[in-house]
């Protein structure tokens, strides 16, 4: 087995892992507030990755905890905005609104990275928002699911924004230290803010601490470390991909898991959405691979 092929499997676990952790938080905030459940999920995953990275020269540099900082930052409103819209939207729809950020991202990198966008990614853009007015119609008779799909949307935007940013400024330091920041600026974060959110409930079951320590250890720290060595032999494109498969995922494992059932509205608009999320990841797909062919041409 190519390795190539090796690490795309691996990828694909890994997909399907943050596509279970969907239904798992939903039901775990039925006894645990969104803030102090991502300030002991992100805890648990600084703790574990900290061995790693302890030696590592680049844990004091200056520039790192910077990068680090803004590059959790980012990610901290993502999962706040993400895990606080589960309270008031289904898992299944958490799941397909957050892979818009597969659309969203091409067009934050046209005003932060100065890249170019062609015209699939535009109509793909229109395509995704059109599912995403089809399946919240369903919530309109009730205004806190339209609600959880605004913060869902939100969350979708910051982990674009996360994103854009990593591919700016990750590249210049080791990726375990930079991980290690984000989930550290998380952890801390979510903790300090519990205070500013009165009312918050915390019951530690074992279904929470189940889907805490599953959370933290292979939708986090594992996924950090396979995603770190599978992008050294999958190509991005491919990827990007196989990560279509997390709504997927998400919204499959909510009707398996937790019985939730899926609107004709979800279904019609996720599938829009999910067909919008592909179109942009195969467009990138067939523009790297044609970027290669012409590379490999002999010189006239």
């Amino acid at each position: 087995m190519s390795k190539n092929l090796y690490y795309s499997i691996f990828l694909l676990i890994v997909t399907f892992f943050w596509g279970v952790t969907f239904p798992l938080i939903k039901v775990s905030l039925e006894y645990i507030s969104p803030l102090p459940f991502l300030a002991l999920r992100f805890s648990v995953s600084t703790i574990i990755i900290l061995p790693f990275v302890l030696r590592n020269r680049q844990l004091r540099d200056r520039k790192a905890m910077i990068y680090g900082f803004w590059a959790g930052f980012f990610l901290m409103l993502g999962y706040v905005f993400q895990t606080i819209g589960l309270l008031y939207t289904s898992a299944g729809a958490s799941g397909l609104i957050t892979g818009l950020y597969v659309v969203i991202l091409p067009l934050i990198s046209i005003v932060y990275l100065k890249t170019r966008v062609n015209r699939i990614i535009i109509i793909s853009s229109i395509i995704a928002f059109t599912g995403l007015i089809i399946m919240s119609t369903g919530a309109f008779s009730g205004a806190l699911g339209w609600f959880g799909d605004i913060l869902t949307m939100i969350c979708a935007v910051a982990y674009a924004a996360n994103l854009a940013y990593l591919s700016k400024r990750a590249a210049e330091f080791d990726s375990y230290v930079f991980s290690f920041y984000q989930l550290l600026i998380v952890a801390v974060f979510s903790a300090l803010a519990i205070p500013f959110f009165p009312g918050e409930h915390f019951l530690l079951n074992a279904y929470v601490i189940f889907t805490v320590l599953f959370t933290a250890i292979f939708a986090g720290v594992l996924a950090i470390f396979v995603t770190t060595k599978a992008m050294i032999y999958v190509e991005p494109s491919v990827a990007g991909i196989i990560f279509v498969g997390e709504p997927i995922f998400a919204a499959l494992t909510s009707v398996w898991l937790i019985n939730e059932r899926l609107s004709l509205y979800t279904i019609i608009g996720g599938t829009i959405m999910v067909v919008a999320i592909f179109i942009v990841t195969l467009s990138k797909y067939m523009e790297d691979r044609i970027a290669t062919s012409v590379s490999r041409l002999p010189e006239t």
